[in-house]
């Protein structure tokens, strides 16, 4: 009975953290429609958009790695989600050229990362099967064996091939999901030399932060280190981020403004006057 009990709280915890990614990905749109009331886009950075869309995609392919129905329902939608964010912002900012090139080495690094493993799945595959097996399946080749029950894979074979690839992606996928969580520190310093967390994503961080908890309480019950380690840094990083806000309150560009002309009066009237 207890060990029920785990599995209804285990369950609930997956599907509430599953959910709150899912409205995560959502908040980028709180930014995107301000982008589109202003016209343009002002000292926001691209980065958290393009660093999700990478994470998002690891994370679709270590999914259909591990045949994960959640993992990779989750994170196809978050693809499609900071895409089109992407896609926005492209639209609205004056450096179109540094968004594509982020966006272009992106995609290539997934691309890279796919066909160098399933190259290497591919090949232990190969390697681990006998001799015979070898020949059998040149003679299936050659032949152009159409049976289903021909070319369905050993599932030994599969589990003993796939551990690598599964550490590899697996690995990828929390260096990338870490960069997630810290892509608004970008704004750092502009932050600390403006005194103002304006150009900061206040949503997609305090999304950032309950996901990360709850993800790292789940990665805990399991004892997965995998899960643990980013979403604990992701915990971190997003504590950091939220007590800028109150270092730093926000002021929108006209209080910027009004601090210059009180702070240097003449040179700006006579800005004006010219």
């Amino acid at each position: 009975m207890l060990i029920m009990h785990g599995f209804d709280y285990e369950y609930a915890l997956r599907v509430s953290a599953s959910a709150c990614t899912c409205a995560q990905f959502l908040s980028g749109f709180l930014i995107c429609i301000d982008f589109m009331k202003k016209g343009k886009v002002l000292n926001e950075s691209v980065i958290p958009f393009v660093a999700g869309f990478l994470s998002c995609s690891l994370w679709l392919y270590y999914g259909m790695i591990l045949a994960n129905s959640t993992l990779v329902s989750v994170n196809a939608f978050g693809c499609l989600l900071f895409a089109t964010y992407t896609w926005i912002y492209y639209r609205y900012t004056s450096k179109k050229k540094r968004v594509l090139h982020y966006m272009v080495t992106a995609i290539v690094i997934i691309i890279w990362i796919v066909y160098i493993t399933d190259v290497d799945v591919h090949q232990e595959s190969l390697n681990s099967l006998t001799p015979a097996e070898l020949y059998k399946l040149e003679i299936n080749e050659n032949v152009a064996v159409t049976s289903l029950d021909s070319k369905k894979p050993n599932p030994v074979i599969i589990s003993t091939t796939t551990n690598d690839a599964i550490d590899r992606v697996g690995f990828l996928c929390c260096l990338t999901t870490m960069l997630f969580f810290a892509a608004p520190l970008s704004n750092l310093i502009h932050v600390i030399r403006t005194k103002n967390t304006e150009s900061m994503p206040m949503p997609l961080i305090v999304m950032t932060f309950l996901v990360s908890a709850q993800w790292l309480v789940y990665g805990k019950m399991l004892r997965d280190k995998f899960i643990m380690y980013p979403n604990a840094v992701g915990c971190v990083l997003s504590v950091i981020q939220l007590g800028l806000f109150i270092v730093y309150p926000r002021r929108s560009s006209v209080a910027l403004v009004t601090d210059h002309i009180n702070q240097h009066p003449y040179p700006y009237i006579k800005l004006m006057d010219a």
